[in-house]
């Protein structure tokens, strides 16, 4: 199977443990996809700058064997961000830390866009610069997995979903009636993820619910949304099973959480 996860990924800093960690979307999905298929063909197409943060993401994505054929480096920063954790492990944003660095103006080669058109899978944020020509250029036979963030970055959902195969999106019950709808309305799958409350799905007219699973402790939930989209899109084209799919991604950021960074766990896994 061929697996590709489009831009971005970073380094997360830490002021509480002045430590920084690798992250971003797809280092989290790409990792978590190497360890749940290994013998799949998984890639990462992104920019990095070419500074100390870029050489360590490369080095971990080439030492996990995820192919970095696409992984540009060029001049400038690497995307970064600063994050806190509070006594439940929950990850918080701190606002104004973000750094898009390279990735901000970072465009999809015509080459790149031949090999997209090869995967199985292709994974992508909603607010990702190649986000609109990637929902144009899809394949019939292509899953496209799309996170459309917390719910709180306001992206709208509605203007794209009809090009969607999985939609995840990362809310809380009060709006769990209008993601049903939606998904209703469209024949779209949407995903609502919840962090400690679990998991909606919304697909043909019926709902299904994961629980979080419980682990030892909680250290850090981050990465966590991006470990189950990461297993439940495998599994999903696996077993085209959304139970099966949901229990798969629960059991995944139940791993990530008990670790510090989006991959942490995986950092020491394989």
């Amino acid at each position: 199977m061929n697996l590709v996860a489009l831009t971005p990924c970073c380094v997360d800093y830490y002021p509480q443990l002045q430590k920084s960690f690798m992250g971003g979307n797809s280092l989290n999905v790409a990792s978590m996809w190497k360890i749940l298929s290994p013998y799949s063909n998984v890639s990462v197409i992104t920019a990095l700058g070419n500074d100390a943060n870029g050489r360590m993401i490369f080095d971990f994505l080439s030492h996990k064997e995820i192919e970095t054929t696409r992984v540009y480096m060029q001049d400038g920063s690497t995307a970064c961000n600063q994050l806190r954790v509070d006594e439940h492990g929950e990850r918080y944003g701190i606002e104004g830390t973000w750094n898009g660095g390279v990735y901000e103006t970072f465009k999809l080669s015509e080459d790149d866009w031949e090999f997209v058109a090869k995967q199985d899978i292709i994974a992508i944020p909603a607010n990702n610069p190649n986000f609109k020509e990637q929902l144009q250029r899809k394949h019939k036979k292509q899953i496209i997995a799309v996170d459309y963030l917390d719910i709180e970055n306001c992206i709208p959902i509605e203007d794209s979903i009809d090009y969607t195969d999985i939609a995840f999106i990362t809310a809380h019950q009060g709006v769990l009636k209008k993601y049903q709808e939606l998904a209703y309305a469209r024949n779209k799958l949407i995903v609502v993820t919840l962090g400690a409350d679990g998991s909606y799905a919304f697909y043909k007219g019926a709902m299904y619910f994961q629980s979080a699973l419980s682990v030892p402790k909680v250290v850090d939930t981050t990465g966590c949304g991006d470990a189950y989209q990461a297993a439940f899109a495998l599994k999903y084209v696996q077993t085209n099973n959304i139970k099966e799919s949901m229990n798969a991604g629960a059991l995944a950021a139940s791993k990530i959480a008990q670790a510090w960074g989006g991959v942490g766990f995986i950092e020491h896994s394989f």
